[in-house]
């Protein structure tokens, strides 16, 4: 026995397991894998197949009667008995076909319909399927169809209605062939102890070229965000590690558009996975990012000089501010300003004396009337609050009205009656 076909089959088969399971409203999850496995037409690989055991060992065989259509209907109806009796109450799982394929190495010699037997009932025992001493196991056939491999076909519902416990079923049916590989003599491979790395699943292999779109996208949103024109977002891609860029041209020469890739991820054929603008966002574009580009106003970039030149255009101009200091005496800035025929103790020390200071020359114009002091201005007294033109109006307190008697009135009521 080969597991490593085993492997691959299994893996196939659960593929096409996922695909009937689609169509399992329809009911045809077991019939179509019934009509694969004794097709022999559309598989030219298939020769003379025919049952080499089943869950009671009387399940019919359409491969070996005249009418095929009809036998191969029972058959079905067989092994979707307990799945109907689930589904009417609401207990029938979504995927109830079971699906496995045991191949032999080609060293291997062919083996008997009665060894292949065997070896379908111990796997299907192995796996849970149908437990060795278990009067509720579920149904199942193996058909044969060629001379080195076997297909097993069961359905997941028990008798009692519940579904079979299989989980991990690639290694227990690894294990068990282990063991009839020994027995039977057939080729043994070495298998491994569980301790190699996991293979990334699909989940992880899809969040893994996520990860490169969005590390693309944020590089491309800072190029553009970086650039003045297109020939600077061309040139910062260029010069960005990890970055592959291809620029896309029409016949004329002109830019049509880019493509970008990192350069650590590849495909199978270690070829880098590329991805255009569009692909990554609608406004990474390239006549979007053309766009955008040509409607801002280039900024000002400063000069850049390089501190060696500055250093030697200095020292060359000191010479010339050495003779410009000799000619050119400056003013110091502490004494100081006079007039030049005041004398200065400061500039003449020595002939400076109390006589030698000369007095002011007095004028014969008549002197200014001295200015006479402005009489104060009286300060207005406070006004009283309340008072003064600008006072607020009091408020009148509020009375109540009290009509006045009439002059007549008051004069008839004083007189005393006669």
């Amino acid at each position: 026995m080969d597991p490593a076909a085993l492997e691959v089959d299994v893996l196939g088969c659960e593929a096409e397991h996922l695909a009937l399971t689609q169509a399992a409203a329809e009911g045809e999850l077991a019939a179509g894998l019934i009509r694969y496995l004794y097709d022999t037409r559309k598989a030219k690989d298939h020769t003379d197949p025919h049952l080499v055991a089943s869950w009671d060992g009387f399940a019919p065989d359409p491969g070996r009667t005249a009418d095929f259509n009809a036998t191969k209907k029972l058959l079905v109806a067989g092994l979707d008995l307990h799945v109907k009796q689930a589904e009417r109450l609401g207990r029938a799982p979504k995927q109830h076909v079971w699906h496995c394929s045991i191949r032999a190495a080609e060293t291997d010699r062919h083996l008997s319909d009665e060894e292949w037997a065997d070896i379908a009932r111990r796997v299907v025992a192995a796996t849970g399927i149908a437990p060795d001493g278990d009067p509720d196991g579920c149904r199942w056939v193996a058909v044969r169809h060629a001379p080195d491999h076997i297909h097993i076909a069961a359905t997941k519902v028990r008798p009692d209605l519940r579904t079979a416990r299989h989980w991990n079923d690639y290694l227990t049916a690894d294990r068990e062939l282990a063991a009839i590989e020994k027995e039977y003599g057939l080729h043994q491979i070495m298998r491994g102890d569980r301790t190699a790395a996991k293979r990334p699943t699909r989940a992880e292999q899809e969040k893994a070229k996520r990860t490169a779109r969005e590390r693309l996208r944020t590089t491309l949103r800072t190029a553009v965000a970086a650039a003045t024109s297109t020939e600077e977002f061309v040139h910062l891609l260029q010069h960005t590690n990890g970055i592959l860029l291809d620029i896309k041209h029409f016949p004329s020469g002109d830019v049509r558009g880019y493509t970008v890739a990192m350069a650590n991820d590849t495909n199978g054929k270690q070829q880098p996975v590329w991805y255009s603008g569009s692909e990554l966002s609608p406004d990474l574009s390239f006549p979007k990012i053309r766009k955008r580009l040509d409607a801002t106003e280039p900024q000002p970039v400063p000069r850049k000089t390089n501190p060696w030149h500055q250093a030697t255009a200095a020292a060359e101009r000191i010479p010339h501010r050495l003779s410009t200091v000799k000619t050119q005496r400056p003013k110091p800035t502490w004494l100081p300003s006079v007039k030049p025929s005041t004398p200065c103790p400061f500039a003449h020390p020595r002939q400076f004396s109390p006589n030698s200071v000369r007095q002011p020359r007095r004028s014969s114009a008549p002197l200014a009337p001295a200015s006479r002091p402005r009489p104060a201005r009286p300060r207005p007294a406070r006004r009283r609050a309340g008072h003064g033109p600008r006072a607020r109006p009091q408020r009148r307190r509020w009375r109540p009205y009290r009509p006045r008697a009439s002059v007549s009135a008051v004069t008839s009521t004083s007189r005393s009656p006669v």
